[in-house]
């Protein structure tokens, strides 16, 4: 049943804000064509382009962003706004994934604030590049930035917004470390600035973030303080999108009333009408709410609508609610994936549960399809991440490089205007022009010797950097081979998923009567085996059909290859013959087959064998 609830919670941290009401953004268009001074229009036109950037509106954000930077340059030929104008631009190209144009962005706003030597201008400029560096997964770089960034505000009440948002990406991060204490810590801290910079968005993503935090808790302790806790922050966030319509986008608004209902479905008894009445109530409010490009959103809403459905037995008002959320996300030119496939899974649930087995079948495909494009898809954004992330630290190498030849040449220069002056000075003073002469010498052997030490720990660094960039290809090769083999192990399941359908249908048109719940009740225990078994062998040992391929000095089918891996998780022959629907004197017979096959005499032990070929 948590299938649908999970994604829900899933979807009220990633997705996008949503589009702004008309009368929000008419109003700050209508203040542009008002007698404004450079830097009221410029504020208004970062305004503009961040909500925009936040609504996926990416061309509009885009122009915008380049109109205020425009502004800014009317106003100085070097200043703050400028900065900020950089900023709002480098996010929208990480958005977009367009790595190299964000750092491009990047640098032009560390230039502005190091040639304004404004310590907030670096502050923003920090910022950005924290942005970039956690969509490249290197956390540990985004915090040290934005605590770097958290330095030079200097008066943080006099910049809350962005102090709320570098709190608000640090609950972020130390929610993947599994940080509860600091995520929660942080999460508070990004409250209490959002509140004084009366930004009525961050507010209400702030109060959700921390009902999610509550959540987890809740999960953890089961206290009872904790769920309270969860839902009287999503209260205040519902409260305050009725309160300020215009300023929370329609899609934050919506998701707050997904969670809300997921909440109650997950958590509260809904065999209880009146919580039946409160989840129905929060789903159609998300449904009314939510517009109609948010498919992910409203699809979210279905499949709890075809949840709550299942548990009071309406299986023909779950199949429509499926249906539709699966339609939705289907026509979708690039739908998100994880959604897509959880619907999917719920209607091969409620098709098996209708004893329509073909159709069950049919979606269990599906989901086979879809699962193999998600993967596709992680791996060409996890690639594209990593080439990022290799430019990005090439670059800062290079930028340290050309920084300490820089400070060289300066050191040259030096050297060659004292040369002068003591050339100089020498025509007059002959002893003090050798002992001059001679300190040069001992100077410049030093500088030769530090810089052949410099040019080796060079050396010795690129080896070391080639060596780290061939580690971490080659375990981009193990995850790949690890994803391979899971999508190999799900295809096995959905043959033996298929045999298992073709034997109910021939005991359908058979002479005999079968009983279909006791097949239904043993398919489901063998789904269990076969999902810890698919699991703990692509965990433990990713290349061991490969493995025992090779030892084998004859050909293993591909039902021996099953068989090995039973008995290398210690199966007895009584589970394996309930798993494959054998007798257990045919598991007896294969494995003696098998033993065979590997060379080894009665005596010896399969199992003990497997593992240590393994």
């Amino acid at each position: 049943m948590n299938k649908i609830i999970a994604f829900v919670l899933f979807w009220a941290g990633l997705l996008p804000m949503g589009f702004a009401n008309n009368s929000y953004v008419d109003s700050l268009q209508n203040l542009l064509k008002t007698n404004l001074t450079a830097t009221e229009q410029v504020s208004l036109q970062q305004q503009l382009a961040d909500w925009y950037r936040a609504n996926e509106q990416y061309p509009q954000a885009i122009q915008m962003a380049q109109n205020s930077l425009k502004s800014a340059r009317r106003i100085s030929k070097n200043n703050l706004e400028m900065t900020k104008s950089y900023w709002i631009l480098s996010n929208i190209y990480t958005n977009t994934q367009d790595f190299e144009k964000s750092q491009k962005f990047i640098d032009s706003a560390y230039h502005s604030a190091q040639n304004q030597k404004n310590s907030l201008a670096a502050a923003y400029a920090n910022y950005a590049s924290a942005v970039l560096h956690t969509t490249l997964f290197d956390s540990e770089k985004t915090v040290q930035l934005l605590h770097q960034a958290l330095s030079q505000i200097g008066d943080k009440e006099r910049e809350p917004l962005l102090t709320a948002r570098i709190y608000y990406l640090l609950y972020g991060v130390y929610t993947e470390w599994n940080d509860e204490a600091q995520a929660l810590n942080y999460i508070h801290k990004s409250l209490e600035f959002a509140q004084k910079s009366k930004n009525i968005n961050m507010l209400a993503n702030c109060y959700t973030a921390i009902s999610v935090v509550f959540s987890f808790k809740y999960e953890t302790t089961h206290q009872k303080q904790h769920l309270d806790s969860t839902m009287l922050y999503l209260d205040h966030a519902i409260l305050l999108q009725k309160q300020y319509p215009d300023q929370v986008p329609a899609n934050t608004y919506a998701n707050s009333y997904n969670n809300k209902a997921s909440y109650y479905l997950k958590y509260y008894n809904i065999g209880d009408p009146e919580i039946k009445r409160k989840i129905r109530q929060h789903i159609n409010e998300a449904l009314r709410v939510a517009p109609a490009t948010n498919e992910e959103a409203m699809a979210s809403s279905y499949g709890m609508l075809s949840e709550l459905s299942m548990e009071e037995g309406d299986l023909h008002a779950a199949e429509m609610y499926l249906n539709k959320a699966y339609i939705m996300l289907a026509q979708k030119k690039k739908p998100y994936y994880h959604t897509l496939i959880n619907v999917l899974n719920s209607m091969v649930s409620l098709y098996t549960k209708k004893s329509d087995f073909k159709k069950a079948l049919d979606f269990q495909q599906k989901v086979a399809e879809y699962s193999n494009l998600l993967f596709n898809e992680e791996m060409a954004s996890t690639t594209k991440r990593f080439e990022a992330q290799y430019e990005l630290t090439k670059k800062e190498q290079e930028i340290k490089s050309l920084q300490e030849k820089a400070t060289n040449q300066q050191t040259q220069k030096y050297f060659i205007l004292g040369l002068f002056a003591l050339a100089v000075i020498g025509s007059f003073f002959m002893f003090r022009s050798y002992h001059f002469n001679l300190k040069y010498a001992l100077a410049r052997e030093k500088q030769l010797t530090s810089e052949k030490n410099e040019s080796s720990l060079q050396i010795k660094y690129e080896k070391e950097e080639r060596a780290r960039m061939q580690l971490e290809q080659e375990l981009l090769e193990l995850q790949q081979q690890k994803l391979q083999n899971e999508v190999m192990t799900s295809q096995l399941q959905l043959q033996h998923k298929s045999k298992v359908l073709q034997q109910v249908k021939e005991k359908l048109t058979g002479a005999e009567t079968a009983n279909i719940q006791q097949i239904l009740r043993e398919e489901s225990l063998t789904d269990t085996e076969f999902e810890k078994a698919k699991f703990r062998i692509t965990e433990l040992h990713p290349n061991f059909f490969k493995n025992i391929n090779e030892h084998s000095k004859q050909k293993l089918t591909a039902l021996d290859q099953k068989y090995c891996a039973y008995f290398y998780l210690d199966m007895d022959t009584k589970q394996i013959a309930n798993l494959l629907h054998v007798e257990p004197k045919s598991v007896r017979m294969t494995k003696y087959r098998i033993k065979q096959k590997f060379g080894l005499d009665s005596q010896s032990n399969l199992t003990n064998y497997l593992k240590m070929i393994v």
